[in-house]
């Protein structure tokens, strides 16, 4: 079944924080970390188990294929993640607008 999620992003939250999603049926955790010197946010993912799949993978906008980058196929579920700016600009997610303007999506492919 193919479906998208929109992950739980806090606008100008804590710099470190996690939070569970299911994807695909299956819950996974997530932990954002931000990084003040490059203004960039980094999420590693893990499994029910709380065994890492993704680690340091960094945010950015309208790059397909952002998990298969990171990850190997048979260690993370079929599907992507992907950040979008809803204003249309190409804006990479900061400290300001993540959550906000720009947000976090799981799109299946199955």
């Amino acid at each position: 079944m193919a479906g998208t999620c929109e992950l739980e992003i806090i606008h100008q939250g804590p710099e470190f924080y996690q939070f569970a999603s299911n994807f695909d049926g299956e819950r996974y955790y997530i932990e954002m970390q931000y990084n003040e010197r490059n203004d960039t946010w980094y999420m590693n993912v893990k499994d029910s188990n709380l065994e890492t799949l993704l680690s340091g993978l960094p945010n950015l906008t309208n790059v397909k294929g952002l998990t298969f980058r990171f990850s190997i196929e048979t260690i993370f579920p079929v599907g992507d993640l992907i950040v979008l700016d809803s204003n249309e600009n190409g804006i990479d997610p900061s400290f300001t607008n993540y959550g906000d303007s720009v947000s976090c999506f799981y799109t299946s492919v199955s």
